[in-house]
């Protein structure tokens, strides 16, 4: 079989954008993001869904920030980070007057698919990491070193001899 060089294949990248207008502003949408870009949107709606306390992927939390974000990446809408501070009011803005359906409907489907089911994808894998054997080692290796350090502040608060007239 003969070589091919890359270079002879002539590939381009997809920079298609297409435009919507809505209230007499023209909204620009891209129609393919660039894997980095992708990743890095998929980094930030898992980092923002969880939530800490209970450890685990808000469900309502991935959808609002995975279509925030689609939006944010895609298209040439900005926000303030004012309005971010805020993003269940921001994504009911966007819901409530059918905007976000239009633009979704101008972004080719297998794009958002993609970025959708990694995002599931992702949380999944975390979750079976968390449950493994290595996940919970790395849970109580952590915890251990956590412990360690708040035994060396109470010894080093009994060895204080201010401390220990106090405790007296």
């Amino acid at each position: 079989m003969a070589k091919l060089p890359f270079t002879k294949l002539g590939l381009k990248k997809n920079q298609d954008i297409k435009s919507l207008t809505w209230n007499e502003q023209v909204i620009e949408i891209k129609q393919y993001l660039p894997m980095q870009e992708k990743l890095q949107l998929m980094s930030k709606v898992i980092n923002l869904s969880h939530d800490k306390d209970s450890n685990y992927s808000n469900p309502i939390k991935v959808d609002i920030y995975t279509k925030l974000n689609i939006i944010e990446n895609y298209t040439n809408i900005t926000f303030t980070d004012k309005q971010k501070e805020d993003v269940c009011k921001l994504y009911d803005l966007f819901k409530e007057s059918g905007l976000i359906e239009e633009i979704f409907n101008v972004i080719p489907e297998q794009e958002i698919m993609e970025i959708e089911n990694s995002i599931k994808k992702a949380i999944k894998s975390i979750y079976a990491y968390q449950n493994s054997v290595m996940g919970i080692l790395d849970n109580v290796s952590s915890d251990y070193s956590n412990l360690n350090l708040d035994a060396l502040n109470i010894q080093e608060a009994l060895g204080d001899p201010n401390n220990l007239t106090l405790l007296k």
